[in-house]
């Protein structure tokens, strides 16, 4: 067992993501970082640290997004890593200072990520900005001060680099964003178009865990991206059309997971393979409009003219009417035939979507309004900010995860300062950089991290020995130091140990130049050893929270996401009075966000080193078909179906508030690690007919696809139910 599970670290430390180095962000970071160097020694200033430090510092805070994103998040790096080496470099005078300060400092550096992610990034960096101040004390206030002074000049620097120097376009990152949206959107489109003619049911399954939260994610970035770029701007044109096409991609992807669950169901019927074959060629279409779509929204260059819809609902239908007179064993069934119609109607929805997109991607450079009538509603943008206090206040307690992640952070720093102190290693700060570099709010990927980045040091450790045994010239390890770090900073989103190797060899090299000591590539090895080390007791003795109890509350916060978006569904449909505000857009976002929440957790338990053996079926499964309930409901979202019949309303409310129940008892139970209740008679509630409100035989024969729909649904709860049986009571 133990073995196995180291094979499997191994594999995740040497795996590559499928991304693109990022040349031009490595480009800027190796000028940022080096220019200012060359500056210093032709004009012998003294602060050449603290200009490289900046540059890096600054340049490597640029990850993408707005422009106005970009440069808060640069300008909030430049801030506070000036304050924290000026307080560094204070503290470092005093010994008996230094670790207090260190406990106090690093800890409020790390709490920052009650903010988000970008604060936690941003507190991160000026954490390690202080440790390298507080390792080379400053002679008095004006050494502090001129530090201070130098880092600022490198940051900014690095911001003109960054923001000026390169062309602003400042709807470029949104298009982008937008871009890979109708990417993504097309390559589900196309494998729905591949399954439609004949499938089994792990092939669906995978379909719905390879797609969804992968296109919900897309569609959080361009969100995020564009309520970034249209804060503080007074124009109305392109910025709306922008969220026009945000909205239609939103729609689509709601009316491709409903079409894609039609299909599905399809896939089990009789005499339905015209219907299937209509289905795929019509996709395969879309497939190609979508990807026309992502071409001009990226590029905001249209063609002399629109490409032609010339796929929709006309040959499906066509073909239902020929099968209509069909008779015999292929005879299509009255649902089959109910199921292909509605497939018909969501293939025209989507031509009305795509249509509306093209109009307002080829609008983009043009300012005049627009002319298509229709105006689909606007997507929300991000929640108002809340007071600047609250979220402080919120974390403020024993189960927050980073508050404990701040203060094993503070923690583990402390020690790390008071090592290198008792020992007198050199350039000690390696030892609390690689804490700080390492740590994270979680222990499997504290543990992959520092896995990567041990082996990344001491593989770069051996690359810089070898360079420094036989390159002496400063200018030629000032080239070569150009391109490791533009490499290094290239590479980060491909592989963590990648970027370690070379940005060891960067700054060995540099400390090397800086030293003449040609010895400090062992010194690195071994402070980042003595690092990882550190980091890794830290995460596991202080505080820690496994994620084996995180996941269940994850899992039930995506179980009671899909239990509001089914009760929004069921209140709209049925036209229920009194039903929450929520617009079914925002919960059906919210549901996706819950579902990308417990998929993050799941991934981070399998990574945890000291997981216990334990049955994964059942909480894979219960993972899994969250998601595949939440695709059935959408299927019976009022956009894509008429109101529910009068004659069997009565039954479908009591059918709605049992599987409220049942959803809300799924998720207690998961948190809980109890048996859930067992599971009431759901299709006899559809299939029992009473004389005073109908039922079943009404259901079918006014709405046979609302019943097979329905009866989906059922489906899927019962799969939950019995994964959360299993998991409670392990056989």
């Amino acid at each position: 067992m133990l073995t196995r599970r180291l094979l499997e670290h191994a594999k995740e430390v040497a795996r590559f993501a499928p991304v693109r180095p990022a040349v031009k962000a490595g480009l800027r970071a190796a000028i940022a970082t080096l220019m200012p160097v060359l500056v210093a020694s032709v004009f012998q200033l003294p602060g050449v640290i603290w200009l490289s430090v900046g540059g890096f510092n600054t340049s490597f805070a640029d990850r993408g997004g707005s422009y106005r994103s970009r440069a808060s998040s640069m300008g909030a790096v430049a801030l506070t890593c000036s304050l924290s080496v000026f307080v560094g470099g204070l503290a470092g005078i005093h010994p008996a200072l230094a670790i207090p300060v260190a406990l106090f400092w690093v800890t409020a550096c790390s709490y920052a990520g009650v903010y988000g992610a970008t604060a936690g990034f941003v507190g991160n960096i000026a954490a390690s900005a202080f440790v390298i101040s507080l390792a080379l004390p400053a002679s008095g206030l004006l050494d502090a001060l001129s530090r201070v002074g130098y880092l600022l000049a490198g940051a900014c620097w690095a911001m003109v680099l960054s923001l000026v120097l390169w062309p602003i376009r400042p709807y470029r990152p949104a298009r982008l964003a937008l871009g890979r949206c109708f990417r993504a959107l097309s390559e589900f489109v196309a494998e729905v178009a591949r399954l439609s003619t004949g499938a089994d049911g792990a092939a669906w399954q995978a379909l719905v865990q390879g797609h969804h939260g992968r296109l919900r994610e897309a569609l959080e970035e361009a969100r995020n991206t564009l309520a970034a770029t249209r804060r503080g701007r007074s124009e109305n044109t392109r910025g709306e059309r922008l969220l026009v096409l945000l909205q239609m991609a939103d729609s689509t992807f709601e009316a491709m997971i409903a079409l894609a669950d039609v299909t599905e169901s399809l896939s089990h019927g009789t005499g339905v393979r015209p219907a299937q074959e209509e289905v795929a060629r019509a996709l395969t279409a879309f497939y190609g409009t979508l990807q026309e779509l992502a071409r001009i929204t990226e590029t905001e260059s249209p063609p002399g003219q629109l490409p032609a819809l010339e796929w929709g609902p006309e040959a499906l239908r066509e073909a239902l009417a020929r099968t209509g007179n069909a008779g015999g064993a292929e005879a299509m069934r009255v649902v089959d035939r109910a199921q292909a119609l509605h497939a018909a109607r969501l293939l025209a929805q989507l031509r009305e979507f795509a249509g509306l997109a093209l109009e307002r991607a080829a609008s983009l450079a043009d300012a005049r309004p627009s002319t298509t009538g229709r105006e689909p509603p606007r997507p929300a943008l991000p929640e108002p900010r809340r007071p600047l206090l609250e979220p402080l206040r919120e974390n403020l307690t024993r189960d927050s995860v980073v508050l404990r992640h701040a203060l094993r952070v503070g923690v583990t720093t402390a020690i790390a300062v008071w090592v290198t102190a008792q020992s007198s290693l050199s350039h000690g700060y390696w030892v609390t950089i690689t804490v700080l570099t390492i740590m994270l709010p979680y222990t499997g990927p504290t543990f992959l991290k520092g896995l990567q980045r041990v082996v990344g040091t001491m593989v770069g450790g051996i690359l810089a020995a070898l360079v420094a045994a036989w390159l002496h010239d400063p200018h030629a390890i000032m080239v070569l130091a150009f391109f490791t770090v533009a490499i290094s900073v290239a590479v980060i989103s491909v592989n963590y140990g990648l970027y370690t190797i070379f940005l060891t060899v960067t700054f060995v090299l540099l400390a090397e130049v800086g030293s003449g000591d040609w010895s400090l590539a062992g010194v690195r090895i071994v402070n980042t050893l003595i690092g990882g080390a550190l980091a890794l007791a830290g995460s596991w003795f202080l505080w820690e929270r496994a994620e084996k109890e995180l996941f269940p509350e994850q899992l039930a916060a995506a179980l009671r996401a899909d239990r509001e978006y089914f009760q929004q569904v069921f209140s709209a449909w049925l036209g229920t009075p009194g039903g929450p505000e929520v617009s079914l857009g925002e919960a059906r976002r919210k549901m996706g966000l819950a579902s990308l929440n417990a998929e993050a957790s799941f991934q981070r338990l399998l990574s945890e080193p000291r997981r216990r053996a334990e049955p994964l079926e059942p909480l894979m499964t219960l993972l899994a078909y969250t998601r595949r309930f939440a695709a059935a409901v959408i299927a019976l979202s009022p956009v894509h179906h008429e109101r529910a019949p009068e004659r069997v309303r009565a039954g479908l409310e009591r059918f709605a508030s049992t599987v409220e129940q049942v959803l809300e008892d799924l998720a207690g139970a998961v948190v809980q690690g109890r048996s859930p209740v067992p599971l009431p008679d759901l299709t006899g509630l559809l299939g029992g007919e009473t004389p005073s409100t109908g039922g079943s035989t009404a259901l079918a024969a006014e709405d046979p696809l609302l019943r097979a729909q329905l009866e989906r649904v059922v489906r899927q709860l019962t799969i939950l139910h019995g994964a959360a049986s299993r998991r409670a009571s392990p056989p």
